[in-house]
């Protein structure tokens, strides 16, 4: 359902972290879920206590070792997440599978639920240029620019120069590589839903 890019990242304890489902903004399949469902969804895994349920690109075959080792639903003034998000942290502690996020190659969290659809009117007001900041990579930062048609579909963008390189953007959250490196980035915190 939804893919959102890993936004803080601990290398010597190995955890990863990122919003699961950030509220009011669409998913990659155009769907979205309010602040109140998202609580829900994130207490009830909880209460299962599914923390070991992480798999890669919905494939069933879990990662071994892998853990949800924190969870909350991130708080007004967050600078790291969208408010109301259900943000996770999973500690990834083989070395295979950590140099899987190292490289890009493991790079957002998607959730897969079974959950009731309701068709609901929302307007949304897509600027055809969205603009922010890359998460850190090499020691450095990107402002990354990306561009949607009068659709709302997204066509791809770039980053400014830095340190003599830039990155082109063909996908929703991670750089192409330059400089032997890429960057992820979230544009979500541009879009906000709203119900007609």
């Amino acid at each position: 359902m939804s893919q959102l890019v890993l936004k803080k990242e601990d290398g010597r304890q190995r955890i990863v972290f990122a919003e699961v489902y950030a509220p009011n903004r669409p998913d990659s399949d155009g769907e979205f879920m309010d602040a109140e469902t998202i609580r829900k969804m994130a207490y009830d895994f909880m209460r299962a206590m599914k923390l070991d349920q992480i798999d890669h690109q919905h494939s069933n075959e879990l990662v071994d070792e892998a853990r949800v080792v924190e969870s909350f639903i991130a708080r007004k003034g967050d600078s790291d997440f969208i408010e109301d998000a259900w943000v996770v942290g999973i500690h990834i502690p083989k070395d295979e599978d950590w140099a899987k996020v190292e490289k890009g190659e493991w790079n957002g969290f998607s959730i897969e639920a079974h959950v009731i659809k309701n068709v609901v009117d929302v307007e949304m007001e897509i600027p055809p240029i969205l603009s922010g900041k890359t998460i850190k990579s090499d020691g450095h930062t990107h402002t990354f620019h990306v561009a949607y048609d009068d659709t709302g579909r997204f066509l791809g963008g770039k980053t400014d120069f830095v340190d003599g390189h830039s990155h082109v953007i063909k996908r929703g959250t991670l750089t192409e590589e330059a400089s032997g490196h890429t960057h992820r980035f979230s544009y979500l915190e541009n879009m906000k839903l709203q119900e007609k």
